[in-house]
């Protein structure tokens, strides 16, 4: 084989030298045949892989107007874009390993030699080496295989091809070796290239660092078949990117034109909260499509060089300069298939990346207009709120105009004074409720609960509430009357919600003591807690009692006190008849005038006479002193009507 091999190599050399310099082009030394690094290609699949695990989170939202199809579709897409992603990984690591491979086998003929470079000395370096050195062999071997070809096709003689024969045994074998060799030392390289073999550390090689990044991905390891047009069913979405068993289904059910404020406002943070999601992703799914695009446009200007190089090579010639442009012409192929798999996931994954996005922002758009929906009523449900309000307060002052106008007694004001505040406190209540909730059955059964908690824990403050409406009524307490309450006698002062206070009085022209009483309104309903005088009377009554002997008459006893007591009481007549007068109107009923009264008993101790006689207030003092002495002096001038030594006269007083 060296002897024919060196046979040709002068046949070659005339054929070089007939052709001449200006037959074919010199051909530049050709560069990467990639024009990208391996950082380059594995930045890309990274992102591709950061960009679908980004864009499941936006799968999971429950976007009003996206039904689970389209959630799947969209899964779907971005699960095969990734997956292109991981082809042109491998692709683009099958050309950068050919080359590196190459690059290494031709190192010791420039005679660099790697002795210099510490590296070199590394396993790594020296499976590297030695595999490069395999494949320099194989190829060297099937280069000698092909010429015994060759020569057993043109022997004729037994002896010689017998001797061609023994000798491809022998390549063969040789061959086979070279590629158990081989292959143990792949298996090596892989190891050496794992994790395992990192102890921990990040995986050294683009091969091994993809590898990594696909098991990041789980959903490819499924088996499952994206791309295909047809959307499995949500029960069928890979672990990790499980759809909700209904979404969507709170949003499909929510009428804003029916929701309260507070909805209204929690739906429009949760929408405007997903539109921010979304337009994230869009985001970071616009910025993975421009890279896209320049990446393909690295690829694409290799792709034009190499075929403008391939078409450059033909041309008219004779048959040798021909069969020269023919290796140009393969070699341009065979370049253009390797940069084939490269350039092909990409552009499939341009138009799946162009898809999701174009998806992603028909979404954004639909959410953009369900938020502008929610916007639109939470405007309209405040305007009502702030219109109902205003119709309240309005209606609140013509209600304290006209009171102040019409109502010039400021005791009969007051009730309707407090009237109104309660009714606008209450109507404020119910409007504001009832714009700020939607859910009015949860909200009464909520409001039922309380109620009666309520009830019970301010049962005290309940009563004197209600018990204030009874003392304002139209014979209720009014500021200035006189008035007993659990054994407490004052005039009013005033009269709260909750409290009445009273100026105490004592003694018997019940002066005052200088000391305010507080009592919840609440005691009204305790037994015999109230007394209160006529309404437009302010007399009192007192009485004196005269004890006479048994044998007095009782018919002349009674003439002569009647007489005395009237004698005295024509004194202040038109006071006592004017008040009286003025009660009789107020009550709208027929009542006795007050008169003085004798009442005559028989005792044991002898005859006693009680007189009780209406009196002014501010003059009780003397009239009870005129009293006192005409009734002295009408039993003094009868000896038969002789007052008992152990008894004598007794003044007391009372309340009307």
């Amino acid at each position: 084989m060296p002897g024919a091999t060196a046979k040709q190599a002068p046949a070659k050399a005339a054929v070089a030298k007939s052709t001449g310099p200006s037959a074919t082009p010199a051909v530049p030394k050709p560069g990467p045949l990639l024009p990208l690094s391996a950082d380059e290609v594995l930045a890309h699949v990274r992102r591709s892989v950061s960009w679908y695990h980004g864009l499941g989170s936006v799968e999971q939202l429950s976007l009003p107007g996206v039904t689970p199809l389209a959630r799947t579709q969209l899964e779907q897409q971005a699960l095969t874009a990734v997956r292109l992603a991981f082809e042109f990984g491998t692709a683009a690591e099958d050309i950068l390993g050919k080359e590196a491979r190459a690059g290494r086998a031709a190192a010791p003929q420039g005679g660099g030699g790697t002795a210099a470079n510490p590296a070199a000395t590394t396993p790594a370096a020296q499976l590297e080496r030695a595999a490069a050195n395999l494949a320099a062999r194989q190829g060297a071997l099937k280069a000698q295989i092909a010429a015994v070809d060759a020569q057993l096709r043109r022997t004729r003689g037994r002896r010689a091809r017998a001797t061609l024969t023994a000798q491809r045994q022998a390549l063969l074998a040789a061959q086979q070796l070279v590629r158990q060799i081989a292959s143990n030392i792949g298996q090596l390289r892989r190891f050496q290239e794992s994790a395992i073999a990192g102890q921990g550390k990040p995986p050294r090689g683009l091969r091994a660092q993809l590898a990594a990044l696909e098991k990041s991905v789980a959903e490819l390891a499924t088996g499952a078949a994206p791309g295909t047009g047809v959307a499995a069913p949500p029960a069928a979405a890979p672990a990790g990117h499980a759809l909700p068993a209904a979404p969507g289904a709170a949003t499909a059910n929510f009428q804003p034109q029916s929701a309260g404020i507070v909805t209204l406002i929690g739906r429009w943070f949760t929408l405007h909260g997903y539109q921010v999601q979304l337009r994230g992703s869009i985001d970071d799914t616009t910025g993975l499509a421009s890279e896209l695009t320049h990446t393909r446009s690295q690829v694409l200007a290799t792709v034009r060089r190499v075929v403008g190089s391939g078409m450059a090579s033909i041309g008219a010639g004779s048959a040798t300069q021909l069969a020269a442009q023919r290796q140009s012409i393969q070699t341009a192929t065979g370049q253009l298939r390797e940069l084939s798999s490269v350039i092909i996931p990409l552009g499939e994954q341009a138009l799946t990346v162009s898809s999701v996005q174009s998806m992603l922002e028909d979404w954004s758009r639909t959410l953009a207009a369900r938020e502008s929906d929610v916007a639109s009523y939470l405007g309209l449900r405040v305007g009502f709120l702030l219109g109902w309000i205003a119709a309240v307060l309005i209606v609140s002052e013509i209600w304290r105009r006209a009171t102040f106008r019409y109502l010039q007694d400021s005791r009969r004001r007051r009730p309707f004074l407090v009237l109104r505040r309660v009714v606008v406190g209450l109507a404020l209540t119910l409007v504001v409720v009832f714009s700020l909730v939607s859910e009015f059955g949860s909200v009464a059964t909520y409001a039922g609960f309380v109620t009666a908690g309520l009830a019970v824990a301010l049962q005290n403050l309940i009563l004197a509430i209600v018990a204030y409406f009874f003392l304002i009524g139209r014979y209720g307490v009014r500021v200035g009357d006189r008035v007993t309450i659990s054994g407490v006698t004052g005039r009013v002062v005033d009269i709260s919600l909750l409290r009445i206070y009273l100026m105490e009085l004592s003694g018997p022209d019940l002066h005052s003591t200088g000391r305010m009483v507080v009592l919840s309104n609440a005691v009204l309903f305790q037994p015999t807690a109230l007394f209160k005088q006529i309404p437009g009377a302010d007399y009192l009554w007192h009485s004196v009692t005269l004890m006479i002997v048994a044998t007095a008459d009782v018919e002349e006893a009674y003439d002569r006190l009647q007489s005395a007591a009237n004698k005295v009481y024509d004194t202040y007549r038109a006071a006592i008849e004017h008040q009286h007068a003025l009660a009789q109107r107020f009550i709208e009923f027929e009542t006795a005038a007050p008169v003085p009264e004798v009442r005559v008993r028989l005792t044991d101790t002898g005859l006693e006479c009680t007189v009780r006689y209406p009196v002014v207030p501010e003059k009780s003092a003397r009239i009870d002193q005129q009293m006192l002495e005409a009734l002295r002096k009408a039993v003094e001038r009868d000896e038969q009507l002789k007052l008992v030594a152990s008894g004598g006269m007794v003044l007391k007083s009372s309340e009307t």
